[in-house]
């Protein structure tokens, strides 16, 4: 059943499941003796939550490769960014303070 079940998540492209696709599909395959009607729930719920697995292990690994990418090129980031923006504040604090001693 576990091969089955990865082809099938393979043939229904698992980052675009929903439920409808997903029931539609089980459907099919009650109506082709290939799963009881007494597994249906069951296997609905088991490919669903495989998608979403795979989804969140895609959405990882996309972030990982799209940080390495900024890393590589030199991009700042929000977080540099916002170092920046409080550094420069905190200057004009001190900027602001001073001004007012002189």
């Amino acid at each position: 059943m576990d091969a089955f079940k990865k082809a099938m998540l393979l043939g229904l492209g698992t980052i675009s499941l929903t439920k409808e696709k997903v029931e539609e599909a089980v459907d099919d395959l009650i109506k082709r003796g290939e799963v009881s009607k007494k597994e249906r729930f069951k296997m609905v719920d088991k490919l669903l939550k495989e998608a979403e697995r795979q989804e969140e292990e895609l959405t990882g690994k996309i972030s990982e490769t799209v940080q390495k990418a900024i890393t590589q090129i030199g991009l700042a980031t929000k977080k540099d960014l916002e170092d920046v923006s409080n550094r420069l504040a905190e200057i004009e604090k001190r900027m602001s303070r001073d001004d007012v001693h002189l």
